[in-house]
């Protein structure tokens, strides 16, 4: 984050700062005295806007995306204040200083009262008190062990919440920011994470889900195993509010992008080898057919390689690979080849005129 240009609201609103100005850091954390030394220009604006979080005891929120936060605006001050008075409220230093705590307070409300109804998922899961709750402040990913076996790997900035019963007769849990998951295989109890409008549920897997709630779009990839992603549209009793469900292998990805309320299948962007051996990524080809090289591939990196075979039956490569990651090698073979390709619902499809 650059810091340079900050005025007193833009420090006020900036959740890490307030954490420091609160004291609420690590003691091995000494970003901010570190950046103040470095910017001694900047020391008259950090000490007042610091005073002001302090002052006006203005607590951590949870930190939104630019739609959220001015849709959160909008609403405000369409219920604050008088339609002819927005432009001149905002005028002077003084009265936007003013605004803008006033926001930063508005907001926390507006984003509660919206909060309730995006957790409610979570309400659900987590009826009987005390609620289970790691989160990770720092700057270094963390792991640990849940009742069931599974580990967690919580990158900072992230939130893993789950009920007194996990482990017990459900496994559910609702994560905010991103974790790596090693889920620990049980056929007879789901694993479920809950991240806004995103469930993911495995049976015993391991996969990556990304859902800050300032990013634009939530992402599941897949490492091994199977995952199914939906989006839940209504309460969870309400079976027919599901959307429709996809299925995830190894190297496939489910993005849900938020402000289109839409769901789609894609690629992890670095495929990754499904034998763990670097050496099953060297191949060599001479004149091979090109079936059997788009065969080798997709043994390789378990992704379905769709082609034309009687378009392509003439065409052949020869071709030596090492560290190339799979994009690399497709650009290769589909130079060789005068072809290009495309990635569909989480499969490559390969589009050409074939060879003479």
């Amino acid at each position: 984050m650059n810091y340079t240009n900050y005025n007193v609201e833009e420090f006020i609103q900036d959740a890490y700062f307030r954490q420091w100005a609160f004291d609420e850091l690590s003691s091995d954390d000494t970003f901010w005295e570190t950046w103040i030394q470095l910017n001694p220009e900047k020391i008259k604006v950090i000490e007042e806007a610091k005073s002001l979080v302090i002052a006006l005891k203005i607590k951590q929120v949870d930190v939104f995306s630019a739609y959220e936060i001015n849709e959160g605006i909008q609403d405000i001050l369409n219920t604050t204040l008088p339609k002819n008075t927005h432009s001149s409220f905002l005028r002077t230093n003084w009265l936007r200083l003013a605004a803008s705590v006033a926001l930063v307070f508005g907001i926390g409300w507006w984003f509660m009262e919206k909060d309730k109804s995006n957790n409610a998922y979570f309400d659900q899961i987590t009826a009987t008190d005390p609620k289970a709750i790691h989160t990770n402040n720092g700057r270094k990913p963390i792991t640990f062990e849940l009742v069931d076996g599974s580990k967690i790997t919580l990158e900072p900035q992230s939130e893993l919440r789950y009920g007194n019963e996990f482990g017990d007769k459900k496994r559910e849990v609702f994560l905010i920011g991103e974790a790596f998951f090693e889920v620990k295989k049980d056929s007879q109890r789901p694993f479920l994470i809950y991240t806004g409008k995103l469930v993911t549920k495995v049976i015993g897997t391991s996969f990556r889900i990304k859902a800050y709630e300032q990013d634009n779009n939530i992402s599941v990839s897949v490492r091994t195993g199977k995952v199914t992603v939906y989006r839940q549209d209504g309460k969870l009793e309400n079976k027919q509010s599901l959307s429709t469900e996809i299925v995830l292998i190894p190297n496939q990805k489910a993005v849900f992008e938020k402000e289109e309320n839409l769901l789609i299948k894609t690629l992890v962007d670095s495929p990754l080898s499904l034998n763990d051996s670097p050496k099953n990524t060297i191949l060599a080809f001479e004149e091979t057919k090109i079936s059997e090289v788009f065969n080798r591939l997709e043994g390789i990196y378990g992704i379905k390689i769709g082609f034309d075979k009687e378009v392509f039956s003439k065409c052949s490569v020869t071709a030596h690979f090492n560290n190339e990651n799979l994009y690399q090698k497709l650009d290769i073979i589909c130079e060789i080849v005068r072809a290009k390709y495309e990635v569909i619902d989480g499969e490559i499809m390969i589009f050409g005129n074939g060879c003479q």
